[in-house]
């Protein structure tokens, strides 16, 4: 049995059995370690920074068709959503509402399977009390921008990024150079994707385990890209 990734002797296999006391998903074979490791690190942080944190877990998929603006996507699709989450809460503040500071901690991996683009599977961390949930899903083509024509411009006001499942969906888009209904198909939404914790809760424990057993998945060996010169794992620092 590996041990060792071969194109990476840093990067360790977990094959079996739970990890550090919590259930893995290894229906997929064997997780990185030091994957493992980030995310469990990543979690903790979020979770004993504030009473209740909200985590949402979302795919970010590139375009079939590949006309995307250069850059690094991922930063700049968290500096544009931690951007709009700020104006939101200093708008609830000018309204006399309470809003809290929302420092927006987060885990990325990139993968890609042979033929197609690279995805991402991404989980965000946000203040428990700063938004309930995704609120309205955007409209938008859905198309994964199959259909989408670099010169004819798009409007970027055609809908108000109101909810947080349109402006993470903006947020994407930005980094891309496209507009919000445009990206609408490059944006998933996990089925039971959203967790709510409330340390002092009933239940924390037990929604925690299962919070990080999902996201053991990101952590999977397979369909990870070595040798191109791209970071499989992002995540945000402490401080």
């Amino acid at each position: 049995m590996r041990r060792r990734h071969p194109g990476n002797t840093n990067l360790t296999y977990h094959h079996s059995g739970p990890w550090n006391g919590y259930e893995v998903q290894l229906q997929r074979g064997p997780l990185f370690i030091p994957y493992l490791e980030r995310i469990h690190q990543t979690m903790q942080r979020a979770i004993h920074s504030q009473a209740s944190t909200m985590a949402v877990r979302v795919d970010l998929m590139l375009p079939a068709n590949g006309y995307v603006r250069g850059g690094s996507w991922v930063p700049s699709f968290i500096k544009s959503l931690q951007s709009q989450v700020n104006i939101d809460m200093e708008r609830r503040r000018r309204k006399s509402r309470w809003a809290p500071t929302v420092k927006i901690e987060y885990v990325v991996v990139r993968e890609r399977v042979v033929g197609k683009q690279a995805h991402y599977h991404v989980c965000l961390f946000l203040h428990g009390e700063s938004y309930r949930g995704l609120g309205a899903m955007p409209a938008g083509r859905g198309s994964g921008g199959a259909s989408f024509d670099p010169d004819v411009p798009g409007d970027p006001r055609a809908e108000q990024a109101d909810s947080l499942a349109k402006k993470i969906v903006t947020a994407w888009a930005r980094a891309l150079g496209w507009t919000m209904g445009e990206a609408v198909g490059l944006v998933h939404f996990p089925v039971g994707g959203v967790y709510r914790l409330r340390r002092s809760g009933v239940g924390f424990e037990a929604t925690e385990a299962g919070l990080f057993n999902r996201l053991s998945y990101l952590a999977k060996a397979e369909s990870k890209e070595f040798g191109q010169g791209c970071r499989n794992i992002l995540y945000s620092r402490g401080g």
